[in-house]
C-alpha cells in the first residue's frame, strides 16, 4: 500500500498477530471512521426524519449479536467472492464490496444509513479478505466476530 490516507489501515492486513489485537484495532477503526460518517451525515442532512418510531420495539439482542452478523457475513463472502474477480486488488474489491452494500442500505432505509453503513462495511471486508488468505473460515469467523462487537455497542445502549 502507497502513501495516502488508506495506509493507516495497513495493519488490516496483517494476521499474523492476535486475533484479539487484530478484533480491537479494527474496532477502533469501524468506531472511528463510523463518528466521521455520522458527522457528515448530520452535515448533508440536517433535517432528516428520525428512523425511529415508538411503534418499533427493541430489536432482540439475540439477533443483533448472532443472526445479523452471520447473515450479513455470508452475504459479504458472496458479495466479495464477485468484486474480488473484477477488481485488480482486494483493497478495490473492498470498496466495491462497500459500495455494494451502501447501495443495498440506502435502498431499505435512505441515504443516510447507506453512508453510515460504508464504512464498516469497507472494513469488514478488509477483515474477510485478509483472514481469508489463512482459510474461509477464518475469515468468516473473524468478519462475524467484529460485526458483533461493532453490534455490541447500540446494543448495549438500547438496553440501558
Amino acid at each position: 500500500m502507497g502513501p495516502g490516507p488508506l495506509k493507516y489501515l495497513n495493519f488490516m492486513t496483517q494476521t499474523d498477530k492476535s486475533r484479539v489485537v487484530y478484533l480491537a484495532q479494527a474496532l477502533g477503526a469501524v468506531i472511528v471512521g463510523s463518528v466521521v460518517m455520522l458527522t457528515l451525515v448530520a452535515i448533508l442532512f440536517p433535517n432528516a426524519p428520525s428512523a425511529q418510531s415508538d411503534e418499533q420495539g427493541e430489536p432482540p439482542l439475540f439477533g443483533l449479536l448472532v443472526i445479523w452478523p452471520v447473515v450479513s457475513t455470508l452475504a459479504l463472502w458472496f458479495i466479495l467472492s464477485m468484486t474480488r474477480r473484477a477488481t485488480p486488488t482486494y483493497w478495490h474489491a473492498a470498496g466495491w464490496s462497500a459500495l455494494c452494500f451502501t447501495f443495498v442500505f440506502a435502498l431499505l432505509a435512505g441515504p443516510q444509513t447507506g453512508l453510515i453503513f460504508a464504512w464498516p462495511y469497507f472494513i469488514y471486508s478488509l477483515t474477510f479478505l485478509a483472514w481469508q488468505l489463512r482459510s474461509t473460515r477464518d475469515g468468516l469467523f473473524m468478519t462475524a466476530l467484529l460485526q458483533a462487537a461493532v453490534m455490541a455497542v447500540p446494543a448495549l445502549i438500547i438496553k440501558l
